[in-house]
């Protein structure tokens, strides 16, 4: 009986995707003069208000230039657990953002350059999440720590446990597109 109500059970809630992960940050008060990232991104869209991320190319699904991806509308629950070097972070909590841009593999970015999902980068994650500064995701990740890179987890999950709203709906038009 227990097993049948197993299956049943994983059969209507669907398998979630989890991965280890590195979780950054950009926006207009970067180092980088990235802009601000509330702003259409690679998807065609953008979240005002909610947290929202760009994700590595490997979880994007293409490259940049190429259009919406994939994981665009996506929401994963971070989870920030050490700093770059390995200490373990305190006060940190588990955020929901959502996917409206991409970290694209290309020009030296190494958090961001994984082939495969199943390779890493120099931190030992399979992806990475750069939080959008303007929305204010990279403080709810990071709580009181003064850091600009975390390693730990992600976990992909049902959007209603995200809160805010969709600007846009570039992605919409996609064939793999779902609702918002």
């Amino acid at each position: 009986m227990f097993g049948k109500s197993l299956v049943y059970f994983t059969a209507v809630l669907g398998v979630a995707h989890g991965y280890k992960a590195t979780i950054t940050a950009y926006g207009s008060s970067d180092n980088n003069g990235s802009g601000n990232c509330k702003k259409t991104g690679a998807c065609g869209f953008y979240f005002d208000p909610g947290y929202s991320a760009a994700v590595s190319q490997n979880l994007y699904g293409v490259a940049g230039g190429q259009g919406a991806g994939p994981a665009c509308g996506k929401c994963f629950a971070l989870t920030a657990e050490t700093d770059s070097t390995g200490n373990k972070l305190s006060g940190t909590k588990s955020v929901v953002v959502r996917v409206d841009n991409l970290c694209p593999a290309s020009g030296g970015n190494d958090v961001c350059s994984m082939p495969t999902l199943q390779d890493t980068n120099s931190y030992g994650a399979n992806v990475n999440f750069d939080l959008c500064i303007d929305s204010g995701a990279n403080t709810a990740v990071f709580g009181d720590n003064d850091i600009g890179l975390a390693v730990g987890t992600a976990e992909e999950v049902d959007c209603s446990q995200w809160s805010g709203k969709q600007v846009g709906s570039g992605w919409k038009r996609h064939a793999w597109a779902f609702s918002a």
